[in-house]
């Protein structure tokens, strides 16, 4: 018999990767936020996520817009690659 829990913990954890990667989210930038401690939020929040359904629909449509009902967008979008230029203005 399958686990059921292990299978949605996993199903939710690649479906977060493939959101950081349609919104080019640096993940080594990602895993250095707060110590790593940025990473484990956003990791449990999308593991508790009521939006699964939107997100799935916006993956498999890839429209152009951001994913507004993701609750991980602020920090994703403060983890895309900058250029040298941008890092230094900071």
């Amino acid at each position: 018999m399958e686990n059921i829990p292990v299978l949605r913990i996993e199903r939710r954890a690649r479906r977060m990767h493939d959101v950081m990667d349609r919104l080019n989210v640096d993940r080594g930038v990602l895993a250095r936020v707060r110590g790593g401690a940025a990473y484990l939020e956003a990791r449990k929040r999308c593991l508790f996520c009521g939006t699964s359904h939107e997100c799935l629909r916006w993956l498999d449509q890839r429209p152009a817009r951001q994913p507004a009902f993701c609750p991980n967008l602020a920090i994703f979008a403060g983890c895309r690659p900058t250029t040298t230029v941008e890092r230094e203005a900071r």
